[in-house]
C-alpha cells in the first residue's frame, strides 16, 4: 500500500532528477504551516509529509523526499515558506 509520504518522496525524487527543485519555481515547494497542537504540518508540493516538532523533523522529511539538506539554509525562501513564525517557532502563542 502506497502512503502519501511515499508519493511525496517519489515526486520529490523525480523533481530532483529532472533538475527542477529550485529552478523556475514561483512558490516554495516546502510549506511549514502555522504552529498548532501536535507540531507544524509540513507539505511538499501540496502533499502532507507529517507534523514536525522541531527543525530536525523538517530536515528528515526533506532528506526522505530527496532534497539535499546540506545545501540550504533555513531562511531560504526559494525552498521553504514558514507560515506564522520562522524556524524557531514551534508552539502556539
Amino acid at each position: 500500500m502506497t502512503t502519501q509520504r511515499d508519493r511525496a518522496f517519489a515526486f520529490g525524487m523525480r523533481m530532483r532528477r529532472a533538475g527542477h527543485i529550485l529552478e523556475g519555481m514561483k512558490r516554495a515547494p516546502v510549506i511549514v504551516h502555522p504552529p498548532c497542537t501536535g507540531g507544524r504540518r509540513v507539505t511538499l508540493y501540496g502533499q502532507d509529509l507529517g507534523r514536525a516538532l522541531r527543525r530536525g523533523d523538517v530536515a528528515a522529511y526533506l532528506r526522505r523526499a530527496g532534497f539535499p539538506t546540506a545545501e540550504f539554509t533555513w531562511d531560504d525562501t526559494r525552498l521553504i515558506e514558514w507560515r506564522d513564525g520562522g524556524p524557531d517557532v514551534w508552539s502556539t502563542p
